[in-house]
């Protein structure tokens, strides 16, 4: 059995958001379909396709996921059933040999997925996952290189539960591997650090791989186990949604944590938690076309602005009309200007004004100085000393004592009647102030020609 019992028809896109190399591709391959079941094929696919588009976070990621479907035909329908694990035995002709029981696990359904790789990538050029839908109604799946789901009743939840394996690579979380009461050797989880995102051994609250995920309040191990060789019974401590550390994950009831009480790669029928969430975020948003990353923001710019805006109204306008305007601001830029700029102007005034008393003087001074020579001129030496300095009174009277030192000896030269007085300004003479002409000196005679003078 193998690829000579049936057919590859070919691939159609189902979900198109631009080119494939740049959106996170899925491709839904048909396994254990007849051509005549082809059809069902078709719906099971696009019921998948509802599902996973209203799921979060993928119902916030549409714009970055193509789909594609490959219509593969099956000689028989159905998927091989080994009686080992409990099964009815059956075993069909198909396309990619889908078979139960792998590793011993009933409900572990597995194909060859060498040759699904081969036929994908014959018909479709670039994807990220591939999903086999087998035609049982058998409940089954896996995750690996490629998952495998069943057309079982939970289909769609298998569905997303198996495509968190294969395409972002988490770890189951529950504490089992065959089954609670049923696993040997489950006991205790061995002393190294899985690599998947979603489970560790740490349960340090500062050092946890999703720390900046746990609140302060929240206990840390959140839970554990009080009998390791068991399943924890115990129900959720916490309110739902909280992230902390949970004791049995990772196929072990001890020793390896989760991060929520319950997520989709835990149990079937529950969101995925917080971890998980934000790895398929950080996983799908590079794929988003940039008309879409730019609406995003858009539209969380316009939320935050809305609520920051309401608080400007509320508070920061009030604070800036009562506080900074009316009350700080304008007083204090009143009084500086009153006080400061009074006394400039009066100073600049006082300067423009004695500017002005300069400049004329300067402008009188030659025409007053002529006067002044002129009338020094015709009154004397007296006059210049009055009018020069008229307001110096000791200056003054040590230039009159001076003037009365000098006329002293002088006064065999004129009469007490001729000598200045000093009151009027002007030389005194009984009532006249006409100045008086000295009388001329007689000469002797003049000798005649040749005459000698007498001799003694």
């Amino acid at each position: 059995m193998g690829t000579a019992d049936g057919a590859i028809v070919g691939a159609t896109k189902i979900l198109d958001h631009g080119s494939d190399t740049d959106r996170w591709t899925i491709v839904i391959v048909a396994e254990g379909y007849r051509t005549a079941e082809l059809a069902q094929f078709h719906n099971d696919t696009q019921n998948f396709l509802n599902t996973l588009l209203t799921t979060a976070p993928f119902d916030t990621l549409q714009g970055a996921i193509n789909v594609y479907r490959l219509d593969v035909s099956s000689t028989d329908s159905g998927a091989d059933d080994p009686v080992g694990c409990g099964g009815t035995g059956a075993t069909p002709a198909t396309y990619f040999d889908a078979s139960f029981c792998g590793n011993g696990i009933q409900r572990l359904l597995v194909v060859n997925t060498t040759d699904v790789l081969n036929a994908v990538n014959a018909n479709v050029v670039a994807w990220n996952v591939i999903m086999v839908l087998v035609n049982s109604p058998i409940y089954g799946g896996s995750g690996g290189a490629v998952a495998t789901v069943s057309r079982a009743p939970a289909a769609n939840e298998i569905a997303l539960h198996e495509i968190g394996h294969a395409a972002f690579g988490f770890a189951d979380e529950y504490e089992y591997y065959a089954g609670c009461g049923v696993d040997v050797g489950h006991d205790q989880h061995p002393t190294v650090e899985p690599t998947q995102p979603n489970v560790t051994i740490n349960s340090n609250r500062a050092t946890i791989k999703w720390a900046d995920l746990v609140l302060a309040t929240t206990p840390m191990p959140t839970t554990t186990n009080a009998d390791c060789t068991i399943c924890d019974p115990q129900p959720d401590p916490m309110p739902a949604g909280t992230v902390g550390a949970y004791e049995g994950a990772h196929y072990y009831h001890c020793g390896a944590f989760r991060p929520q009480f319950n997520c989709r790669m835990r149990a079937l029928g529950f969101p995925y938690c917080a971890v998980c969430r934000r790895r398929i975020v950080q996983t799908l948003t590079p794929h988003l076309p940039i008309k879409s990353i730019l609406k995003d923001l858009k539209e969380l710019k316009f939320e935050k602005f809305e609520h920051k805006e309401f608080k400007v109204e509320k508070i920061e306008k009030p604070e800036h009309k009562e506080i900074k305007i009316e009350k700080i601001e304008k007083p204090e830029h009143k009084e500086v200007k009153t006080e400061k700029f009074e006394k400039l102007e009066k100073f600049e005034k006082l300067e423009k004004i004695e500017a002005r008393e300069k400049s004329e003087f300067k402008e009188r001074k030659p025409e007053k100085f002529e006067v002044e020579l002129d009338k020094r001129s015709l009154e004397g030496p007296k006059f210049k000393d009055a009018e020069l300095e008229p307001f110096d009174e000791r200056s003054m009277s040590e230039r009159v004592a001076r003037l009365e030192s000098s006329m002293a000896r002088m006064s065999h030269f004129i009469t007490p009647q001729q000598r200045p007085d000093l009151s009027r300004g002007a030389l005194s003479t009984d009532g006249d102030a006409r100045p008086r002409t000295p009388a001329k000196r007689s000469r002797p005679p003049r000798r005649p020609s040749g005459a000698r003078p007498p001799s003694r």
